[in-house]
């Protein structure tokens, strides 16, 4: 809502923002905020309709469409990414890397929102290489009840392959309760592929 100045509202921002984060408190049950966490030592195994190979929502870019014309690739765009620990999926999303350093993953890992829209999680990146790239993934961990029990953070250091299609590398998770203590870790890799408006 705009005030008669034309200026925002400052109580409705504040209600959205409160909606908002109220909504992310209850996506989870003993989970990150970007997916359920089932057990130490336990990868999240998605049922196979989930996979994205399977899904038709991804096809093939071009590279032509996707290197920049002076040989240099970037990661930033929209991809699907795989997160595979221990032989098993654990976490797949759409994940939106943008030219300011910030990344945005939209992941289908369980517990959903009942709205079925996936759960969104934010992050920063740097480049650390030629198309190799360092990002920094927090998030929050609540318990069945919403109540707040901890945070954590993901860290993955990837690679574009040169044609800008795909990019690869390895991924770290980390469970924190709330007096900072380490209380779960994971390590596997990611495999992705940009998506295109093609």
């Amino acid at each position: 809502m705009l005030t008669r100045s034309g200026r925002p509202d400052i109580r409705s921002k504040a209600m959205l923002t409160l909606a908002v984060l109220a909504c992310c408190a209850g996506f989870s049950t003993n989970a990150k905020a970007c997916g359920e966490l089932r057990g130490a030592g336990q990868a999240i195994v998605l049922p196979a309709t989930s996979q994205f190979q399977t899904s038709g929502l991804i096809r093939p870019s071009s590279p032509s469409r996707t290197a920049k014309g002076d040989g240099k690739v970037s990661i930033v765009g929209l991809w699907t990414a795989t997160f595979t620990s221990g032989g098993q999926v654990f976490d797949q999303g759409f994940d939106q890397w943008h030219s300011d350093g910030t990344e945005i993953l939209n992941d289908i890992a369980p517990p959903q929102p009942a709205n079925g829209a996936g759960t969104v999680c934010l992050g920063v990146y740097k480049q650390t290489g030629p198309r190799t790239y360092k990002l920094r993934h927090p998030f929050w961990s609540f318990d069945s009840t919403a109540t707040l029990v901890g945070s954590g953070v993901i860290l993955e250091n990837v690679t574009v392959d040169p044609s800008g299609v795909t990019y690869s590398g390895s991924f770290t998770f980390f469970l924190y309760d709330l007096s900072g203590n380490l209380i779960f870790e994971a390590d596997g890799t990611i495999q992705a592929q940009r998506m295109t408006a093609d």
